[in-house]
Parts: C-alpha cells; structure tokens; sequence
C-alpha cells in the first residue's frame, strides 16, 4: 500500500536533510509557551514547524495578549489580572505590514493601512488558525511557578482556573512571552492618596463616554496618552494634558481642541486636584496615567538566573536580548520593544536554532561580552538598555539573524516601520491619512489613503 506523506510529514524530512547535511543531529523538544499574544503565537508557530511538542499557556480567555477586546478591567472571574489595554476608537499607529507575523501570511488586501484593534486580532486569530496554533492553546492556565531542575530543564506549576486544578509539567524549553502591556507603571506622586477623584491607568481605559463632562488630567507623554487626548477631547468639559517636553502654543491649542491645555510635570496631588511644577495648580475630577509599563514575571524565582530592573528598564542577563546566558533553555520573545511584529519571528526562530542542536551557543564568556557590549553602547547613546532606537533596528535586526544563520527581516519592512515613527512625531493628528504600499524587498510608496 503507498502512503501519501502529509505536508507536516515532508516539512520535518526536510528539516532532517538540511539538517544532515550540515553533519548536525535534530533535537526535538518539549516546549512550554508562557502567553498567546504575538510573541507567544509566533514561538509556537515555529516551533511546530520544526516539530516539537508545544504547549502554550494562556491565562486569559482568548489569543491575542493585548490584542483581545473586552470590557472588563481590574480582575477576571478567576481573581487574574486582565491584560488587555485595548479602547474603543483604537487604530494602530503603524502601517499594517508592519504588524504581520510572518511575511507569508499578510493582511487581507483590503485593510486600511492603519487598522483598527478588531482588524489586528482577526489577523492573529487566523495566523493562528493557518498554522495550526489554536490546539496547541490552554487557555485559563495560570503560569504560577517555573522551576529550574537537572540538565536546565523547567519544572511549570500551572494552575487550571475553571477546574480549580493544579498541575506539575516538565519542558526541556521555556518561552516567555508575556507582553509589555500587562503590569501597568504606576508612578509615585505626593498627595495621591489624597486625590478624591478617580484615578486609573491608561491600561484600564475603554470608553471616552465614561468621561463625559468631567475635568481630566492626562499624566504621560506616549502614544496612548496622544490618542486618549484626541478622544477625550470631543466629550470632556476640560482635559490637561502633563507631560515633561510639552509647553502651550496656539498651533497645539488649534490641533487639539480649546478644551485641552497642556503642563509640564506634575509636582503633587491634592483633594480635588494637582499642583504643577510651574507654581500652578488645576482642579479635576479624574485621573489618568499614560505612564507605561512595567517588566514582571512573577513565576520566576532567582534560580532562573534572571534579574529584573524597572527603574533602570533592563531584563539581564540575555543574549541578544533573546537567550537566558545563565540557563539557555529558556528564551524571552519581545525584548527589547519594537513595534516591528517580524522581529518575534525572528527571535523565535533565533532562540530555535540553538535550542534544537542545529547551532551550537558561544561561550557564557562571550554572550557576557556580548551584552556588555550592547549595553555600553546604549549607554553612550542614552537610551535605555532594552529600547532599540529608529536607527538601530536595522543593525540589532542583523546582529540577531548573523548570529544563527537565520533568515533576516526584509530591508523594506525596517525603513517602513521608521518611516512611520518619523511621521507620528512629524504630524501626530495626520499620520493616519497615508498609505503606504510594498514594491519590493527594498522599496515602499507612501501616499494619501482614499
């Protein structure tokens, strides 16, 4: 009787060629993923590919991390954190090639180029669908301890929420992959206590409505503070706007709205207000931090080697900003930020390209000297140690692909997604109005979107 192979069965033959080829034996492996956001999603797709046992672990209800819609906020049914820090009204602030997982799997052709939040999660739901991501998905487990145990090998503690069991597993490798938006930074003002109104984190914002009337303070100078500003504008009675580089000019005044002021930083709360660092002081009657995002793996304990430092914003030690140097079984996917989703492919498959034997890991010396050498070189350019700057995505990119042997990101993608940066700082109200369509490996067009 002849037997059919099935594509899966033809993928793994060749990984067996190239691999032979190269005189460098398979290791299949059993993978735990910690989150099924984009980084999660994008480790999980590669490795299976490659055929390795995956389990990914999500303690949410759905794919997507942050991606995921819902109105609730504060604590799920099982007392978990939600994660979610999406709004009604929200559009990327990036063209939609930039958001793509994989280069075969784009958006659907119709897709304005600044979609909206739905238009992103339909698009990870079906990447997750075409590559056979959603069985492989545990939703509503709780990562509550990774342990490390003989030969670097993890021992994870997941608790199953709507069965109220826990359970003990053991993965030769760990992906982590929790997003950056999930443990809000709230930062620390004199008098906050004092504060009577309400305050909350841009994370917990869902609705401008719920506004309506009042007087808003908008602390943070990032992009969802921009975008909350625009919203809010339209149903306050007054918003103010503390930031550290604004002052007021006509031109901002005009842009934004004649209810929007703008301050420089807060000094202190009071009852019914703030002082500002200008010796003036407002009254509102709501709050809202713009203020970022922590660094928080509370299943880590310090047998996993990794230190955490939010004030100095760094994870260490990891190679390639990828890689745990002290236990290199266990990678971190979506360190440092780039709004270049491409990049969690190319670090998954980075990290793959170790973990499975095909490529052997240079010395816990020289990653050392690597990262030193990386940090360094933030420093000198005073930016922090996990952020890469516009004009190095394109050298941090290649650093990692040269590193494995792994394909790189296409040119085209890089100067698009800085291209975009640029325009935001240029035209924050109009930047959405473009479109912008790839020619080829190097080249795009930008022009107004009918």
């Amino acid at each position: 009787m002849n037997v059919v192979p099935s594509g899966k069965c033809i993928i793994l033959v060749l990984i067996l060629e190239i691999l032979s080829v190269h005189g460098l034996p398979p290791k299949f492996l059993n993978i735990a993923v910690i989150g099924a956001g984009p980084s999660g999603l994008a480790s999980a797709k590669n490795s299976l590919e490659q055929g390795h046992n995956v389990v990914v672990y999500e303690k949410g209800e759905a794919l997507g991390g942050t991606w995921w819609y819902t109105d609730k906020t504060g604590k799920d049914e099982y007392g978990v954190d939600i994660h979610s820090a999406m709004y009604q009204g929200l559009r990327i602030d990036i063209p939609h090639q930039n958001m793509q997982l994989s280069v075969d799997h784009k958006f659907p052709n119709n897709t304005r180029s600044y979609p909206s939040y739905e238009d992103v999660w339909k698009y990870l739901n079906s990447y997750a669908d075409r590559f056979d991501v959603k069985r492989h998905i545990k939703f509503h487990h709780l990562v509550d301890k990774v342990r490390l145990i003989e030969n670097n090998k993890w021992n994870i503690t997941v608790k199953n929420l709507p069965k109220n069991k826990t359970e003990s597993l053991t993965f030769d490798v760990v992906f982590i992959c929790i997003n950056q938006y999930s443990s809000p930074n709230y930062p620390e003002f004199e008098g906050a206590n004092e504060f009577k109104g309400k305050i909350i984190h841009s994370h917990d914002y869902r609705r401008a409505e719920d506004f309506r009337g009042a007087d808003v303070l908008v602390v943070g100078g990032g992009p969802s503070g921009r975008d909350l500003i625009l919203q809010l504008s339209k149903v306050a009675n007054r918003i103010t706007w503390s930031r550290r580089t604004y002052s007021e000019t006509g031109e901002m005044r005009k842009k934004y709205g004649d209810n929007v002021t703008f301050k420089k930083n807060l000094k202190r709360f009071t009852s019914n207000g703030a002082d500002f660092m200008d010796d003036t002081h407002q009254n509102f009657t709501a709050v809202i931090y713009g203020t970022g995002y922590k660094y928080r793996y509370p299943f880590l304990d310090d047998d996993s080697g990794i230190h955490v430092d939010n004030n100095k914003k760094y994870v260490q030690p990891l190679y390639k900003q990828i890689i745990n140097i002290e236990h290199p079984s266990m990678a971190f996917i979506g360190i440092p930020y780039n709004p270049l989703l491409l990049a969690l492919d190319l670090q998954a498959r980075f990290a793959l390209k170790f973990f499975s034997g095909a490529k052997e890991l240079p010395s816990k010396s020289e990653m050392l000297k690597d990262m030193q050498d990386y940090a360094n070189s933030q420093q000198k350019k005073g930016a922090q140690l996990n952020f890469i700057l516009f004009n190095d995505y394109k050298e941090y990119f290649e650093s990692v692909a040269r590193a494995a042997d792994v394909e790189k990101i296409l040119d085209v993608y890089i100067s698009m997604v800085m291209d975009a940066a640029k325009a935001i700082h240029a035209d924050p109200l109009g930047f959405r109005e473009y479109k912008y369509t790839i020619i080829d490996d190097e080249t795009f067009i930008k022009e107004r979107e009918v």
